[in-house]
């Protein structure tokens, strides 16, 4: 038997779920305000990236041996704004060219990455002694909601 891995099964369906809304329509919306919230997640997870610095990034839900905790930048409001941003960038996409396989396929990724972020915070705190005193002084992904 094949050793399971749940950050990459994780990791797995994200990247079938944004497949897929990407190959069952087109990849801009049409509507102003769906170009807005689009780039605003695309500039979201650009600013994610560039606060967490290349070298520190994951896809994987796991901490690197050598990583940093970074709470600074859009990490001092948000403790994980990729999941934010990819859910962001698909909204319009998913409206504007609606179809109710496409609506499941959402729901599939933004359960996913529930469950991702849940799994990926255990090991962070594992991981970073400062994690948990960072938890009290953060949303996870939506401000003053989640």
């Amino acid at each position: 038997m094949k050793y399971f891995s749940l950050p990459y099964f994780f990791v797995g369906i994200q990247l079938s779920c944004l497949f897929i809304i990407a190959a069952t329509g087109p990849l801009l919306a049409n509507s102003d305000w769906g170009i807005l919230v689009e780039f605003t997640g695309i500039f979201l997870a650009i600013l994610a990236i560039y606060h967490m610095r290349i070298g520190n990034f994951n896809i994987a839900p796991v901490p690197k041996t050598e990583g940093e905790l970074v709470t600074s930048g859009i990490y001092k409001y948000l403790r994980h704004p990729m999941y934010l941003a990819q859910l962001m960038a698909v909204i319009p996409l998913l409206y504007d060219h609606y179809t109710h396989f496409r609506l499941i396929v959402w729901f599939v990724l933004l359960i996913n990455l529930l469950f991702k972020q849940h799994y990926e915070e255990k090991l962070l705190k594992n991981h970073f002694k400062g994690y948990s005193s960072y938890m009290k002084t953060s949303w996870r992904m939506i401000p003053f909601i989640y």
